[in-house]
């Protein structure tokens, strides 16, 4: 995550002022501050600490500038969903057990764990006793298997984007492996 001079400048400012006033400073201020002639080159310098996860903003406010606290890197509790045995996918009900995955893995809050008993994904190099992290909503900017429901039987495949996309259950994110 490299920031350049100028981005960390406009960061320390808005760290600065907020500390001081309890409240974030305006694009104007900014642009006033560092002698900005538009509002647009503070917007690409905010714009950029976002995509750094640096600051957040909401939507269309005034003063809404906030900066991200560091998050910690600790175990995300995952709720154990399902178990992959020979006979197909088998739905686990509530209440669900949670294993504690590394935070890399799971992408977002809704992520959920599919416990492996079958030999048959070995091609896949997932084996008897991984925990797949699954995303429910797949999608066409993260690389990896999707998990299918076709004909009452489920098959783990490449996305194919185009096809029976009501038919994906979801998309791994992760294997953990326990040695």
């Amino acid at each position: 995550m490299a920031i350049t001079p100028k981005q960390k400048a406009v960061f320390d400012y808005i760290k600065n002022y907020i500390d001081e006033n309890n409240f974030s400073p305006t694009f104007e201020e900014i642009a006033y501050h560092f002698g900005y002639r538009s509002k647009g080159t503070v917007y690409k310098h905010i714009k950029a600490l976002k995509l750094k996860g640096l600051l957040r903003q909401e939507w269309n406010r005034v003063r809404s500038i906030s900066l991200t606290s560091i998050r910690k890197k600790t175990a995300s509790l995952l709720p154990v969903k399902g178990e992959w045995n020979n006979k197909g996918l088998n739905w686990f009900k509530a209440p669900f057990s949670y294993i504690g995955i590394p935070p890399e893995i799971a992408h977002n809050n809704n992520s959920y764990i599919i416990l492996i008993n079958t030999h048959a994904l070995q091609d896949k190099h997932i084996l008897v006793g991984d925990a797949l992290v699954v995303q429910p909503n797949a999608s066409q900017h993260i690389a990896g298997f999707i998990i299918v429901d076709q004909r009452k039987q489920t098959v783990l495949r490449e996305p194919a984007w185009k096809r029976y996309p009501s038919q994906i259950i979801g998309q791994i994110s992760g294997v953990v492996r326990k040695y």
